[in-house]
């Protein structure tokens, strides 16, 4: 499942990346195709202006100004360009860069271009004989390009003076316009990745969920299949042993102790017995009500013996837990304290030690079971109660399985932490039973 998030998170950040990618290429190859176009069209204006000035009407515009016949043809000849292509200004220039007529107004005559300033390159380039178009250049806030090209004598060899024709970039509405829509685009895909993504997820959860449950049910089989086994080739000989326990408890006092002790345990494993044969068959747990101090008491003084003989430490609770009345019968409590503590002997070497604490709360307590033992791996950890999951070489996992069942029945939780090479510690948390 998570290499499944892990991949399906990676590919939405890449198609991301890629759909952003593309919507950038998009944006930039249509802009310069409209940027080149423009610039191709501004150049044809100037070029085409430029081959309509006459080398006679340059020269009477130099001599004799705005009376000369060759003013007013100039004059004639701009507007109209002006006003028929939607430049916002064009002009004329002699040899020497200085202004002849100039759309702008009569006061700009015999001055200096503006574009001598901003591009003086581009003057110098047409008065050269080679027409050009400038670079973006911002005049006011608004951003202008400007076509110039020679004026020749016929034949093209003598150049005259240049025209200049400016104009705002007109293809910037356009182009604002697609950045939005290529904007939108790409919003909508990454939000249909982004969606594709968390349903592939969830997809993905819920078929982790589906097979985890489908192996619960094997497991549940199994063991139901086990259980029914167990119990048929357990009963008989538990019954022999409780009667054998019956006629041994007719002996002196001290065989009737261990006689009646005998008779205790067999009746206890054989409930054990049937509780696994009633959660194999998927009923659940009925509660009953215990004292949670009494019983884990009971178990301390039943396995404090074992403790010994293995030369395991175990510490009880001090002071001594009062009563603690809970929603679970004691023979239940016994079997669920009964089964973690062995769990924690059996991982405990020699030297080893468990700490048995009670913390009560309000409405809650916490028998706490902590381990200076090896620890259990995460990987482990992660599927611990599960039916046949278990660190013991010859484990089955069903002791934590029915423990954690029964009690999830009293209403409380198991839990379990753990790090490698730094003990276990299981707690049962139970909610108290008023009254």
């Amino acid at each position: 499942m998570q290499r499944t998030r892990t991949a399906t998170i990676l590919f939405a950040v890449a198609a991301v990346l890629v759909t952003g990618l593309l919507g950038w290429v998009a944006y930039h190859g249509v802009r310069n195709a409209l940027a080149a176009e423009f610039a191709r069209r501004l150049e044809a204006l100037a070029r085409t202006g430029a081959s309509q000035v006459s080398a006679t009407d340059i020269r009477d515009a130099q001599l004799l100004g705005e009376d000369g016949t060759g003013y007013l043809s100039l004059q004639v000849l701009l507007e109209e360009l002006r006003s028929s292509t939607g430049l916002v200004s064009a002009a004329a220039l002699d040899s020497a860069g200085t202004t002849l007529y100039d759309t702008r107004g009569a006061e700009h005559q015999h001055e200096a271009n503006p574009l001598a300033r901003l591009a003086p390159w581009a003057i110098t380039q047409a008065l050269t004989g080679r027409a050009v178009v400038t670079d973006v250049y911002d005049v006011g806030g608004q951003p202008f390009r400007s076509g110039v090209a020679p004026i020749t004598e016929t034949g093209g060899k003598h150049v005259l003076g240049a025209l200049v024709v400016d104009s705002r970039l007109d293809y910037l509405p356009v182009l604002a316009a697609l950045r939005r829509t290529v904007l939108l685009a790409a919003l909508l895909s990454v939000f249909g990745i982004v969606v594709l993504a968390v349903v592939n997820i969830r997809v993905a959860g819920s078929a982790a969920d589906l097979e985890r449950r489908l192996s619960r049910a094997e497991n549940l089989a199994a063991m139901g299949r086990l259980t029914a086994t167990l119990a048929h080739e357990i009963k008989n000989p538990l019954a022999i042993i409780r009667g054998s326990a019956e006629r041994l408890g007719k002996l002196d006092p001290e065989s009737r102790r261990w006689a009646d002790s005998v008779v205790e345990e067999s009746d206890r494993l054989s409930r054990t017995v049937a509780r696994y044969l009633q959660f194999a068959r998927g009923e659940e747990a009925v509660a009953g009500e215990g004292d949670a101090a009494q019983a884990l008491l009971d178990t301390l003084d039943l396995l404090e013996g074992e403790f010994h003989s293995r030369r395991a430490e175990l510490v009880r609770p001090e002071p001594a837990p009062d009563a603690l009345p809970v929603a679970l019968d004691n023979e239940s409590l016994k079997q669920v304290f009964l089964n973690l503590m062995l769990n924690a002997l059996e991982a405990l070497g020699e030297g080893g030690r468990l700490v048995v604490s009670v913390e009560p709360a309000a409405g809650w307590i916490a028998v706490r079971f902590a381990d200076d033992g090896p620890g259990i791996p995460p990987e482990t950890l992660r599927q611990l109660g599960s039916p046949f999951v278990t660190t013991k070489a010859t484990g089955s996992g069903l002791g934590l399985f029915l423990s954690r069942r029964l009690v999830q029945a009293g209403g409380g939780r198991l839990d379990i932490e753990s790090q490698a090479g730094r003990g276990t510690v299981c707690t049962v948390r139970l909610p108290r039973r008023r009254g």
